[in-house]
C-alpha cells in the first residue's frame, strides 16, 4: 500500500493523490490518503482538512480511501520544491509533500480517477445552459487568500487576462469562474462576457473541464481545470512569473509544473506597490490592482 498525507485545499489534494495513485498503479500496487483530524488549513479559511474534504467524498474523492490516521511502520518520503525527483518505491510508502508536477502521475489514470461525474455533469449544464450551449472559454480568476499574500502568490491582474483574452477570435465566449466574482463583474462587460454565479467550489473545478478552452490562474485548482480539461485541441493561458517574489523554499522553476503545450502571457503587478504598502502598515488585503 501507497500512502499519502493530503495538505491544503482540493487542488493541492489532487496532485498529490495523483503521485500515490499512479506510483501505485505502476507497482501493482494500491493507495490511500491520510487526513489527520488534527491538520489544519492555511487561513483565512482556518478550517481542518477533514471537516473540508466531508462535503467531497462522494464526488472529486470517490474513488480515494482515506484514513483519519497514519499506520505504524511506514516508511516515509518527502518532496520539496517544484522539480520533478523520481519516488523510489517502496511498500508501504508515505508520500508527503506537493508532488506539483504533471511528471508524477500519468495522464490516462489520473483522468478516470478525477472525471467529472456524470450526474454532476449533467447539473452544470443544465443549471448554465445558456452558457455552456455554445463553446465558451473558461477564465478561471483566483483572488481571495492571495490578496493577502502578494509577495508569494500575485494575484492576476486585469491586464494579464485581457491580453489572454486577445489570443482567442474576436467573437469569442468568455465564462468568469471566480472566488470574487464581484471584482469580475467590475473590470469586464460585454454580451459575449458571462459569469457562473455559484458558491460551490466543485462545481467551480468541474465547470471549467467543460470549456473549449481555459485561462488560468496561479492555482493549483486553475490548474487542474485546465488539466482535466477533455477537449484534445484545448489552449491553455497561464500567467508568468507563477510565484511572487518571496516566495519560499525557491519555488520560482516551475518547469516541471507546467505541460510544454501551455501558453505564458506575462503578469506584471507593481510590487513596489505592495513595499509601500507595507510600509504603510497596510499588512492585510492591498487593493493593488482596482
Amino acid at each position: 500500500m501507497i500512502y499519502v498525507k493530503l495538505h491544503g485545499r482540493i487542488g493541492n489534494h489532487l496532485f498529490e493523490m495523483a503521485a500515490a495513485a499512479t506510483l501505485a498503479a505502476h507497482n501493482n500496487d494500491q493507495f490511500c490518503a491520510v487526513c489527520h483530524k488534527d491538520y489544519k488549513i492555511a487561513p483565512p479559511d482556518s478550517c481542518y482538512v477533514w471537516d473540508f474534504i466531508q462535503p467531497y467524498r462522494n464526488n472529486i474523492y470517490r474513488n480515494i480511501s482515506i484514513l483519519e490516521s497514519t499506520p505504524d511502520n511506514l516508511i516515509p518520503f518527502q518532496q520539496k520544491g517544484f522539480k520533478y525527483n523520481e519516488i523510489p518505491y517502496q511498500k508501504n510508502l508515505l508520500l508527503d509533500g506537493g508532488f506539483q508536477s504533471y511528471k508524477y502521475f500519468d495522464e490516462d489514470i489520473i483522468k478516470d480517477l478525477f472525471s467529472i461525474p456524470a450526474d454532476l455533469k449533467k447539473k452544470i449544464l443544465s443549471q448554465y445552459k445558456e452558457i455552456f450551449s455554445s463553446p465558451v472559454i473558461g477564465v478561471n480568476v483566483r483572488r481571495g487568500d492571495y490578496c493577502y499574500i502578494p509577495h508569494k502568490l500575485p494575484v492576476c491582474s486585469k491586464i494579464y487576462f485581457q491580453k489572454a483574452m486577445k489570443l482567442f477570435p474576436k467573437n469569442s465566449r468568455f465564462v468568469f469562474i471566480s472566488d470574487d466574482l464581484s471584482w469580475c463583474k467590475k473590470h469586464f462587460k460585454g454580451d459575449n462576457i458571462y459569469f457562473l454565479e455559484n458558491n460551490d467550489p466543485l462545481i467551480d473545478l468541474y465547470a471549467q473541464t467543460l470549456c473549449t478552452d481555459n485561462i488560468i490562474s496561479n492555482s493549483t485548482f486553475s490548474w487542474w481545470g485546465a488539466y482535466l480539461n477533455p477537449n484534445p485541441n484545448k489552449k491553455i493561458i497561464y500567467p508568468k512569473p507563477w510565484f511572487g517574489k518571496y516566495a519560499q523554499n525557491n519555488k520560482s522553476d516551475v518547469d516541471d509544473l507546467i505541460p510544454l503545450s501551455w501558453i505564458p502571457i506575462r503578469n506584471r503587478l507593481s510590487f513596489s506597490m505592495w513595499i509601500k504598502a507595507k510600509k504603510l502598515g497596510f499588512l492585510t488585503k492591498i487593493n493593488l490592482l482596482k
